[in-house]
């Protein structure tokens, strides 16, 4: 479904790592396979999903009461409390505050589970394609949306905590947002101070594979210049 477009976008940008499709779903595809076990944070299935294609359910989310509740998923009562203590302990160290949790964003969509996979293998249409990008890639990505155009009034939306709330405003928005990447994404997946994470609605993706093509070459256009002038000042 998406494979051409995916080759065409990590070709672009030079990707390091696949981009990955979560799907939120009544019913589960044909063929597509249960995790099977708890991990430790919401964010932790998009490492899982860059190697292949799963369904993940409510209670797979929930050791993460913060990831579970911007996907969208009730928490059971037995939860409610340790996700109370977390917030507390957010609150305590002057990290997050609870009228601040209750304006999160959360999924809405009626779903029971999350499809997660790799993009090119997705069987199923994305709500949202997320991606681990460095700062070079995040600022074409950020022209080819048109966010860096200074006639254009809002600039580049980008978010810290949680990571996870980038993917209900993305749904929410129809926009593109952008993570600097929390402590907890950072911890859990691995993020290298140079990376932040990219959110966009599925629908969007074709019109930006095909917008950053443009600002790509233009990119390239104009590198030969820059080193032109670099070089004419070096010793």
């Amino acid at each position: 479904m998406y494979q051409e477009l995916t080759q065409r976008f990590s070709d672009l940008l030079n990707l390091k790592q696949p981009p990955i499709g979560l799907s939120f779903v009544e019913t589960i595809p044909d063929h597509v396979e249960h995790i099977g076990s708890r991990v430790p944070s919401a964010c932790t299935f998009w490492r899982l999903a860059e190697k292949g294609v799963f369904y993940a359910v409510a209670e797979d989310h929930q050791e993460c009461p913060i990831g579970m509740m911007t996907m969208g998923f009730t928490m059971p009562e037995t939860e409610q409390q340790r996700a109370q203590d977390l917030v507390q302990t957010m609150a305590n160290v002057q990290y997050f505050s609870p009228a601040e949790v209750a304006a999160l964003p959360v999924v809405t969509t009626p779903h029971s589970s999350i499809v997660y996979g790799r993009l090119d293998q997705l069987p199923v249409a994305a709500d949202v394609v997320l991606c681990i990008i460095d700062t070079q890639q995040a600022m074409l990505v950020a022209e080819a949306m048109g966010n860096t155009n200074w006639l254009r009034q809002g600039g580049q939306s980008a978010f810290g905590r949680p990571t996870c709330a980038v993917i209900p405003r993305a749904m929410q928005t129809g926009l593109t947002s952008m993570s600097f990447g929390c402590i907890g994404a950072r911890t859990y997946t691995g993020l290298t101070p140079s990376e932040l994470v990219l959110s966009l609605p599925g629908g969007e993706f074709a019109g930006l594979v095909e917008r950053l093509s443009t600002i790509v070459k233009a990119n390239n256009a104009l590198a030969p210049f820059h080193l032109g002038q670099k070089a004419r000042f070096s010793a």
